[in-house]
């Protein structure tokens, strides 16, 4: 199939040959589920951690003696029923992360692309040249070409040799814009594709994935 390449100005500026596949697959809707849940488990740091009676200080000395008090038998101040004691089955310090099946998370990918594209909101543009980076002018290109109602935006990018310095200056120019996701074509994530309003995606970065799918 071939997609339109847009310029700046949202004008056609040519055609680019790509695999059917990546924006005509069938949309499997639980495979979205699993590979986003997949990623926002390994993105978890798991580093929630309370005490447990034996690590809390104190508490070594019996607070009264066992009879004749008419109070409860206590044998620590550090107990989980104790204000400032321990706590019971604390959470500790845990990897969440665990691995997808190549072949899973290739068709969730497939998927999300073919469902942004079946809904006419991925749009694919020439690469950017700049002679400094201007995170003004992506800004304004940016408002530009989106829809009214669009709030977030994912954009692909892609890094190539024939770009030299300029995939660098377009990381710098739209890192600082607001409801913008950066992916990289090499690793993209399926998570800002899916709850993005619109995808954009830079011509290298398409050519790039087309390359990556053909195999």
């Amino acid at each position: 199939m071939e997609v339109v390449i847009l310029n700046e100005n949202g004008d056609s500026v040519g055609n680019l040959e790509i695999v059917d596949e990546i924006f005509k697959s069938e949309v499997n809707n639980n495979l979205l589920y699993e590979a986003i849940k997949n990623e926002l488990a390994n993105r978890r740091q798991g580093t929630h951690s309370t005490k447990t009676r034996a690590e809390v200080s104190g508490g070594g000395k019996k607070p009264w003696r066992q009879k004749g008090t008419g109070r409860a038998r206590a044998g620590s101040t550090r107990s989980p029923i104790w204000v400032g004691g321990g706590k019971t089955h604390t959470p500790k310090p845990r990897d969440y992360s665990y691995r997808l099946p190549k072949k899973m998370k290739r068709k969730a990918l497939l998927s999300v692309l073919s469902l942004k594209f079946g809904s006419n909101v991925l749009k694919v543009f020439e690469d950017f040249t700049f002679d400094a980076p201007k995170t003004k002018r992506m800004a304004s290109f940016i408002s530009k070409v989106k829809e009214p109602n669009t709030r977030k935006v994912a954009f692909v990018v892609g890094k190539d040799e024939s770009l030299g310095d300029n995939y660098n200056k377009l990381l710098l120019s739209l890192r600082n814009i607001k409801d913008l996701k950066l992916v990289n074509a090499d690793s993209m994530s399926i998570h800002p594709l899916f709850y993005a309003d619109e995808v954009y995606f830079t011509k290298t970065a398409l050519s790039k994935l087309n390359a990556r799918i053909k195999g």
